[in-house]
């Protein structure tokens, strides 16, 4: 994501946990640790780098500290905020996906401009989402045979940091967008690791496994109909467009090119 901001010519400040180990940061950004409870701090440095745009990407364990990123956001005079969204569709929804959908009412409450990027499952993370990095196997707590969206990290990092930099103001403010790599079901994703990973089906994942709930409320989503970024939770339909066109010309990676298959 950072990169590509910068390829697209933004100026970009890196906000990370005074304890956080990131990663080394590419060139060309800035890179400012901070308290992301603390109000006071992060209006200053917000103020401090010229914020316009705050992009969260904050771990759905700790989506209640976006409340905060929000205050600092309003005071520092930011202008847009992109929530951390990057999943399928969340109004009406329960859980995480309805703590994501009640954060857009704050924002709103807020009058804060806000993008928010319905982006579907993250190819990348296809490992977690079938318990694939816990035994090898594809375990399925449902049938597996409904469509989601999938789309690649780097597409996601990618198409935001295009309709950011090339998009008017207009355009962006207070809209959805919706976008898929590829619509695939978690059977034809089994089926393209081939006989490397065998199907099972399983009422429910191992309590001790990383984060087993998680993975079977995203699963049950998805046998429910509701995986795919264009789902309208009111008609239970694909009722919505995908807006893949507003970063012309992009080849969008599939499942198999992502996960190496």
């Amino acid at each position: 994501m950072f990169s590509r901001l910068v390829d697209n010519g933004a100026s970009v400040a890196v906000f990370t946990r005074p304890s956080s180990k990131h990663k080394k940061l590419p060139s060309g950004t800035t890179h400012v640790a901070v308290d992301f409870t603390d109000t006071s701090a992060l209006t200053e440095q917000f103020r401090l780098h010229n914020c316009k745009v705050v992009i969260s990407a904050i771990n759905h364990d700790y989506l209640e500290v976006q409340a905060r990123t929000l205050e600092a956001a309003k005071n520092a005079g930011v202008k847009l905020y992109v929530p951390s969204e990057y999943s399928i569709p969340t109004e009406g929804q329960d859980g995480i996906l309805g703590q994501k959908s009640e954060f857009i009412d704050q924002l709103k409450a807020a009058g804060m401009p806000y993008l928010r990027l319905y982006s579907g499952f993250l190819m990348d993370f296809i490992p977690f989402f079938l318990g694939i990095d816990w035994n090898k196997e594809v375990t399925l707590i449902g049938e597996g045979k409904k469509p989601a969206s999938w789309t690649s990290l780097a597409d996601v990092a990618g198409y935001l940091a295009y309709v950011l930099t090339h998009l008017p103001a207009r355009e962006l403010n207070n809209r959805t967008l919706r976008v898929e790599g590829q619509r695939y079901t978690y059977l034809q994703i089994a089926e393209d690791y081939g006989d490397s990973v065998k199907v099972v089906h399983a009422p429910q994942f191992p309590d001790d496994i990383d984060s087993p709930r998680l993975r079977e409320y995203l699963q049950m989503k998805v046998e429910a109909g509701a995986g795919t970024v264009t789902y309208d939770i009111k008609t239970k339909k694909d009722d919505y467009k995908l807006d893949n066109d507003l970063w012309p010309d992009h080849r969008w990676l599939t499942v198999d090119k992502t996960l190496g298959l």
